[in-house]
């Protein structure tokens, strides 16, 4: 008989304790948070921010899983459907030597990023150090390892200038370039037919020196850190040239010494 109500007594107590078992090991260890629009995920308590990694991985090929026509290759996608922009946004507190703050790793060889927009942009986009594009860092935008030439992006000009302005000067400054030669020929008359380095249409300044014939050819630059020479080239030639040193104003002057006050041609050389 006391036994008989011994188990009546006990039995609601065992299965009550049975029931809190089963639902403890159906329950999962930890509950992943779900992912609210519109909401900040994980919330502003610190202690909720994710410790691990949270991993999506698709195996989706191109143009494969989208849900709209020609779509589709790509595990996430994000869009902003309004005309300010704003498709997506990642922010981190990287230091100097970290990872960085986005990294776009293509294990095999094709592209690792691409950006994309229609031809009637301004631009493709910017690179800047902080929010005024206006303010200049003397820093460079990105590094490179890569040497080779990219194709539509070799540049044309330097500063304004164009490849045969670097022939005769730097941009930086007024003089001709070291390893420089300039060159021009010299008619009796003054004309001058070739040349390299005398501004288009140049005409030499002809004149006299205690009565021998003298010459004032004109280069574009400054020629003062350079050496001048020349050599007859035509007919009989008496006594000797003197060439003087070229100066800043791109000029030579080149006297034809005990010529008997007959002028003749002559080649002049400017090394820099």
């Amino acid at each position: 008989m006391t036994s008989e109500m011994q188990r009546r007594t006990y039995l609601p107590r065992n299965v009550v304790l049975a029931a809190a078992a089963t639902v403890l090991l159906a329950a999962p260890a930890a509950v992943a948070a779900p992912m609210d629009g519109g909401d900040r995920n994980p919330s502003n308590n610190a202690s909720s921010g994710y410790t691990s990694e949270t991993q999506i991985i698709g195996a989706i090929a191109q143009n494969a899983g989208g849900h709209a026509g020609n779509t589709g290759g790509y595990v996430t996608r994000q869009s902003n459907k309004s005309d300010t922009g704003g498709g997506a946004i990642y922010g981190c507190r990287a230091r100097a030597g970290t990872e960085s703050c986005v990294a776009a790793n293509n294990l095999a060889n094709g592209d690792a990023f691409r950006f994309q927009v229609t031809q009637a942009a301004a631009t493709i986009g910017q690179l800047r150090f902080g929010l005024d594009i206006n303010k200049t860092v003397d820093k460079p935008p990105f590094v490179t390892n890569g040497t080779a030439l990219v194709k539509n992006l070799n540049a044309d000009r330097v500063d304004g200038k164009s490849a045969e302005d670097f022939a005769e000067k730097t941009s930086l400054q007024n003089y001709v370039e070291k390893g420089t030669l300039l060159f021009a020929s010299v008619a009796a008359d003054g004309t001058i037919a070739a040349n390299r380095g005398v501004p288009a249409n140049g005409q030499a300044e002809t004149g006299t020196d205690n009565g021998d014939p003298r010459f004032i050819v004109r280069f574009t630059g400054d020629l003062s850190k350079c050496v001048a020479t020349a050599s007859p080239t035509g007919g009989t030639v008496t006594g000797t040239l003197i060439v003087g040193p070229p100066a800043t104003n791109g000029s030579v002057t080149v006297i034809e010494r005990g010529a008997g006050g007959t002028p003749y041609s002559f080649a002049l050389q400017v090394t820099c």
